[in-house]
């Protein structure tokens, strides 16, 4: 739960959604009787019924790309390279995925869900293309699927992305890290060649051939964030916004191995948000923020979702994949007893240069301008429609 002061009110993002409330309703930082009634009368507190299990799972560890920031890196690469060290490489099998239809059976009983949410992962995922649609479709004899991708869209061929998505894949997201220059100059290959114009010719591919649904992650450094306007009208000339979610994320310091992250000053912030007015301008859609609790990591030892990796070592969450010392469990065993700060939620592994209370002052900054703008948005939109 938080609340946020804005220009228009207090906003509240609960498990329920957000509410913009009076600013009588809030008073040196919690609700008055009155917010807290108000609260209850529109249950935006109460968490949302949760019928789906949600699985995160690694098909492949590996990755093809070596970009210098990645959580997974374990150390940098030589001078001259671009093959940063990474987690040990791990692959997805037929018969791991048959202990995982086992695992997630057990879990879908327990927890009286009927659904499944599935989330394909790497490393890069499509490096394990057959290890991606066995899993979908064995888990669509298990229960009703909807699976998304997060790759760096090198191999995302439409021929693939037809393939899976008659498996159950509904959407991808891939990243890209500034206009064409600095994208090459960060997510290169491990060989060291760019990839800009393959990932975007296999998009337009995609969206030409498939119904998938894309989200655009911007991941955002101090060298690129002035490039941010021009790589966002670039991508919209080049593919069709209006099937796209856009994301902008700050890059974080994994592991203290990756320096040009932003100062998370109040310039900054203006500059994210304007992306996001330029964003939607171009018909891109934006997610509101959400004061849920992530399926995968909100509730701990499986409860609403697992991370999984291709060996099968269970994890809290995405972050820590991989991860020496962050290992929560096995699916043949189950979660197994861990020291307390081993669960890590996401956000949570990052070593920020600033300090918490900037980060925080940041965070809030950015959430509580973008829920502005949407709701300016959204207000416009009613206008024209009248």
């Amino acid at each position: 739960m938080r609340l946020i002061e804005g220009p228009s009110g207090v906003w509240y993002l609960g498990p329920g959604g957000t509410l913009l409330m009076p600013r009588r309703f809030h008073r040196q930082g919690a609700l008055t009787d009155e917010g807290r009634a108000e609260l209850e009368k529109s249950q935006i507190g109460t968490p949302r019924s949760r019928r789906h299990y949600s699985l995160t799972v690694v098909t492949s560890s590996a990755c093809n790309l070596g970009c210098p920031y990645c959580f997974q890196n374990t150390g940098v690469a030589a001078p001259g390279r671009f093959d940063p060290p990474r987690i040990p490489k791990r692959v997805l099998d037929v018969p791991m995925i048959e202990r995982i239809i086992d695992f997630t059976t057990g879990r879908l009983a327990d927890g009286g869900y009927d659904r499944l949410f599935v989330l394909l992962f790497g490393g890069e995922p499509l490096l394990n293309r057959a290890g991606c649609r066995e899993l979908l479709v064995r888990l669509g004899r298990l229960a009703p699927v909807s699976a998304s991708m997060v790759t760096n869209g090198v191999l995302l061929r439409p021929r693939v992305a037809k393939e899976l998505e008659s498996a159950g894949l509904k959407s991808a997201q891939i990243t890209f890290d500034g206009p064409r220059e600095l994208h090459d100059a960060l997510r290169a290959t491990r060989s060291g060649r760019g990839t800009f114009d393959t990932i975007i010719e296999n998009l337009v591919a995609v969206q030409r051939e498939t119904d998938l649904r894309l989200t655009l992650r911007l991941n955002t450094t101090a060298e690129g964030l002035p490039l941010l306007d021009d790589l966002i009208r670039g991508l919209a000339e080049r593919l069709n916004p209006q099937r796209c979610f856009l994301d902008i994320a700050p890059v974080l310091n994994y592991a203290d191995l990756y320096q040009d992250v932003l100062a998370r000053s109040s310039g900054e912030v203006d500059t994210i948000l304007a992306g996001y007015a330029t964003a939607l301008e171009c018909g891109f859609e934006v997610a509101w923020p959400s004061g849920g609790a992530c399926g995968f990591c909100g509730e701990r030892d499986g409860a609403t979702g697992a991370v999984i990796n291709a060996d099968g070592t269970l994890y809290s969450c995405w972050e820590t994949i991989g991860k020496d010392g962050y290992e929560v469990g096995s699916i043949e065993d189950g979660y197994q007893p861990y020291p307390p700060q081993r669960w890590v939620s996401c956000g949570e592994f990052a070593t920020e240069a600033a300090a918490p209370s900037a980060s925080k002052a940041f965070d809030d900054a950015l959430t509580v301008g973008l829920l502005e703008l949407l709701r300016a948005r959204r207000r416009e939109q009613a206008v024209a429609r009248a």
